[in-house]
């Protein structure tokens, strides 16, 4: 005799995407799926960390959506949420004092991270008088396919050369416009190779300025009384 497979009745909740200030509606993540992410978790594995929390969030948002088309920023926001009404908004983690060095154990609500955008950064850096460069805000379907990003043995460098590959979307000339994802990955780093410091200067100042979900953390030592105060940023600090 098979056993019966529940139809709960789970609540539904609200969230805005940060960059498209599109509604949606998400449902928690069920036994299956906090399965697969404390496998993910534990493995330690980047992509599959990432993977793990883009399939989450395509089984419990409810509408229409390509998840691997959203932006990093994105998909560590929605997923914040999604673990926040799943299995709790609160979570205990661990803090040293910035004056005595004490671990501290402190209760932090993740439904409050948030997404600030920037609103005075040009997407379109002029390079030369007839180059310019169109930017994006970078995707995990990208590193997914590149996931020699996630080498722990590169250079800062490389890695910053990656990811101004991953954010370059367009190279505008007078003539026509080259978009990087059909050109060779060895090009587009010989492009950003020819660049002056100048020139990369103007692409960093957009890296620099990308979106990420944070959040800040006030807590007083209960050794020294001292105010401290943290912030939780990015995928690892939310998974």
């Amino acid at each position: 005799m098979a056993l019966p497979i529940i139809a709960n009745s789970v609540p539904k909740y609200d969230a805005v995407v940060p960059s498209t200030k599109k509604k949606i509606r998400f449902r928690p993540f069920l036994v299956k799926e906090q399965k697969t992410l404390l496998i993910a978790y534990e493995s330690k594995d980047k992509t599959a960390m990432i993977r793990a929390m883009i399939d989450t969030i395509e089984s419990c948002v409810a509408d229409e959506i390509d998840v691997y088309k959203l932006s990093t920023f994105d998909i560590d926001y929605l997923f914040a949420q999604i673990r926040a009404k799943s299995v709790g908004e609160n979570t205990q983690l661990l803090f040293d004092c910035n004056e005595c060095d004490t671990q501290n154990e402190v209760n932090v609500d993740i439904s409050k991270a948030r997404v600030d955008i920037p609103t005075d950064i040009e997407s379109v850096i002029k390079i030369t008088d007839t180059i310019s460069v169109k930017m994006k805000y970078p995707d995990y379907g990208y590193f997914i396919k590149n996931m020699q990003i996630f080498d722990d043995s590169k250079s800062s460098v490389e890695s910053l050369t990656d990811i101004v590959v991953s954010c370059i979307d367009t190279v505008l000339t007078e003539d026509e416009a080259i978009k990087i994802a059909d050109e060779p990955r060895e090009e587009v780093i010989t492009f950003i190779e020819s660049l002056t410091s100048e020139q990369f200067e103007k692409i960093n100042k957009f890296i620099e300025s990308l979106p990420k979900i944070k959040q800040e953390v006030k807590f007083k030592c209960v050794n020294c009384q001292h105010e401290n105060v943290r912030t939780l940023e990015g995928l690892e600090d939310f998974f």
